[in-house]
């Protein structure tokens, strides 16, 4: 689920943008537009549809959303119309980027105690291989067929694979299980439920830090090719950089996993952001042949530990009964950002704001994200009941 959260992701929709403005007469702002108000309405739609997997068995709620996205990509297969291009993004962002990967982190992090780290990091792998193959599949695919054909292999690549094997892995899964022999780990901490989650004032400390990676990397990715340019990098560079990006959010998927379960989420918090701080004071300072691939090698590091620690942090601060629920806030506010970073970053890059001038504004918001975070660090632990 995590692999096909890729359809309804930034990356894999960039690739469709000149087909799409082409086809409907849109200029890039227009699209643009359009894209971050379908995005806003699916953060808004997530609130409520994310919480209903603490509901339902989490079978039906897969079979769901992957029954949704499947409806989705033959809708924009078919698109005719502005506002048909505004719905086809609506359901591909909700169901696609956002619910995709919501069932996917909420089902792992509420089976697995112990070993939460280790299988978010397992299960995000599917997301790293969608970035990695996904792009180069699609230009393939288009040199044979338009681009609304390639949503239909998509659609049926939902309906006679993913399906079916959502029903086949989930056979004899039972809801509200947990790993047996580790039950014990979770028995006294405190199931804070939505309501009380939000009106817990070191949430809102720990938000913008855990806002910061969407946030910034949407941005860096939609322009990615004008930030290339305005670096001097060329974009001869962004090719592998892309490789090394995909190459160290494996890794770190994989190592932040073992460090959680090692020393718990909560301690591994305070450190997550610095690689891309790091990152965008390389950028900044250091204009050489490798700068650009550090850069992203940097961010990498960060968007890989973010994707496992998050998830895992909610689970230790406020348990895994209502954790959907928590989780479906998080995700609709994350969605909300990646809706407001293109406007942000067109809005600056047209007002004449080159690269630099980008990443010093990014690596001042990364820095106060991590320090205010901090300043409420003692208190991020859970209520024990008993």
């Amino acid at each position: 689920m995590t692999f096909c959260s890729s359809f309804g992701q930034t990356f894999f929709l960039g690739i469709f943008n000149p087909f799409i403005r082409q086809d409907l007469n849109l200029s890039h702002s227009e699209f643009g537009g359009i894209y971050s108000i379908a995005t806003l309405v699916s953060s808004l739609s997530i609130i409520w549809l994310g919480k209903k997997i603490d509901d339902f068995k989490l079978r039906n709620f897969a079979i769901f959303v992957c029954l949704s996205l499947f409806f989705a990509s033959i809708f924009i297969s078919q698109l005719s119309s502005l506002l048909h291009l505004i719905f086809a993004l609506f359901f591909l962002r909700l169901f696609g980027q956002g619910l995709m990967s919501h069932t996917s982190s909420t089902a792992m992090a509420k089976f697995f105690n112990r070993n939460r780290g280790k299988a978010l990091g397992i299960a995000w792998l599917g997301l790293t291989f969608g970035e990695g193959i996904l792009p180069g599949l699609v230009i393939l695919l288009l040199n044979f067929m338009i681009w609304k054909k390639v949503w239909i292999v998509i659609a049926t690549f939902l309906f006679i694979f993913v399906m079916p094997l959502i029903l086949y892995l989930l056979r004899d899964f039972k809801d509200n299980s947990e790993e047996l022999d580790q039950l014990k780990v979770n028995l006294n901490i405190k199931n804070w439920t939505r309501g009380e989650v939000l009106k817990d004032i070191k949430f809102y400390f720990l938000l913008p830090a855990v806002l910061c990676p969407p946030f910034l990397i949407t941005g860096i990715f939609i322009n990615q090719t004008f930030l290339f340019e305005s670096s001097g990098w060329g974009i001869s560079y962004i090719a592998p950089s892309f490789t090394a990006y995909a190459i160290f959010t494996l890794i770190s998927l994989q190592v932040s996993g073992y460090l959680i379960d090692r020393f718990s989420a909560i301690k591994v918090l305070p450190f997550y952001l610095l690689p891309m701080i790091i990152g965008f004071i390389i950028s900044y300072l250091f204009q050489f042949s490798l700068s650009p691939v550090l850069f992203f090698i940097f961010i990498a590091i960060t968007n890989g530990t973010a994707n496992v620690l998050i998830t895992s942090t909610w689970s230790e601060m406020y348990g895994t009964k209502h954790l959907g629920a928590i989780r479906s806030v998080t995700v609709a506010l994350m969605v909300f950002s990646t809706s407001l970073s293109p406007v942000l970053f067109g809005y600056l890059i047209d007002d004449g704001f080159n690269a630099q001038k980008i990443f010093l504004f990014m690596v001042l918001y990364a820095i106060f994200a991590n320090l205010l975070f901090c300043l409420k660090i003692k208190s991020y632990k859970p209520v024990i009941t008993a």
